[in-house]
């Protein structure tokens, strides 16, 4: 991920488990369901079936993709196009707290449990304007200055020192500080972000990069009260990884359920945000697309099969046109490049000409931004 932090952050604490409500009844008539289903049901066996459908699985990764770029309503219909039955585990849990969350006319109550009254109540106003920024983009904007005013409130007079809103995130951060929590504001696209964590620690670490090896510092980030609008809008079905500044790079631990030696944290934290500090370093005026166009090519050349296929897929279901929403932008970008490259769809070829492609891909972007200086 690629956050635009006013300064570099700190750590979080876990959030409270979502309490989801009962699976609701599906919409559709019984000719639309599957055979199997109507089997199982005349038979008295549809408790659930043993997992979800291909079209649930496809409707879980619309929805995914649809709240990145900040469109929570189109995520709700993805889900709701298909039957409930066709939900399986996990997945039958996700769809019943985003129409929870996202099927309301009114922000749901806060998520998560905080002690503190000043970090409950700034946690209390994102959440409030994450929700109503994702059931109503088009006043995103408006919702934005309705958010620094809310906050310019619970700051008190401090706060009028502050010329924007940068400036006030930081007044905010330190204040948060002083109450035990490290925080991550500023603009993930396309929504202003909060992250809070407790716990932070130090490694160093050397990352073996295509174009070289990159030696880089990174804090270690546990303890979260919360995970940021993307974890938020998708009810903790994903959640921002790290981050990069030209300092460090941040990983968010939590996400890492196999461990820091997994290759989720060792490709798609150290490879993807050492990629971003390299870059950082070598080119000045890179976009946020363009930053996560380059990490997501650095991805595909270092993952193994498994995880390889788990990121090109999520990259082809979850593509956009709008460069303000850099991650599904940078998505469409990197399969219609490799597609070029290959002559075909990505997901098409062997593992080792996709690696070579991207290899390839990401050597050539370099040379096309060198000779441009």
């Amino acid at each position: 991920m690629l956050a635009t932090p006013s300064r570099a952050p700190p750590p979080l604490a876990h959030a409270a488990p979502l309490q989801n409500p009962p699976s609701m009844p599906s919409p559709h008539p019984l000719w639309l369901l599957p055979l199997s289903l109507l089997l199982a049901a005349a038979n008295g066996t549809l408790a659930q079936p043993p997992e979800s459908t291909p079209a649930a699985k496809d409707a879980i990764a619309a929805s995914t993709g649809a709240v990145l770029r900040g469109d929570g309503a189109q995520a709700l219909q993805a889900l709701t196009a298909v039957p409930v039955e066709e939900f399986a585990g996990a997945d039958r849990d996700y769809r019943s707290c985003m129409h929870d969350r996202f099927a309301r006319s009114a922000s749901p109550p806060m998520v998560g449990t905080i002690e503190d009254p000043f970090a409950r109540s700034v946690l209390a106003s994102y959440q409030a304007y994450w929700w109503t920024a994702l059931t109503t983009p088009s006043r995103k904007a408006e919702l934005e200055t309705n958010l620094q005013q809310d906050l310019r409130k619970l700051l008190g007079e401090p706060a009028g020192a502050a010329p924007d809103f940068d400036a006030l995130e930081a007044l905010l951060r330190a204040e948060l500080e002083k109450r035990g929590y490290h925080a991550l504001t500023g603009l993930t696209p396309p929504l202003r972000e909060l992250m809070l964590w407790r716990k932070q620690t130090r490694r160093d670490y050397d990352v073996a990069l295509p174009e070289g090896p990159q030696r880089v510092r990174v804090e270690l980030l546990d303890d979260f009260v919360s995970l940021g609008w993307g974890a938020y809008g998708r009810c903790d079905r994903g959640s921002t990884g790290g981050w990069a500044t030209e300092e460090a790079l941040f990983a968010v631990v939590p996400v890492y359920k196999d461990g820091l030696e997994s290759d989720a944290f060792q490709v798609v934290f150290l490879g993807h945000e050492a990629q971003h500090f390299a870059d950082k370093h070598r080119f000045k005026d890179l976009e946020n697309w363009e930053l996560e166009y380059r990490a997501k090519l650095v991805e595909l050349v270092q993952a193994g099969a498994t995880l390889s296929q788990k990121r090109l897929g999520g990259f082809i279901t979850s593509q956009g046109s709008d460069p303000a929403a850099p991650h599904p932008y940078a998505n469409k970008q990197v399969v219609d490049a490799l597609a070029k490259r290959l002559g075909s769809s990505p997901d098409t070829v062997p593992l080792a000409q996709l690696q070579d492609a991207a290899r390839e891909e990401l050597f050539a972007d370099t040379r096309r931004r060198l000779s441009k200086h």
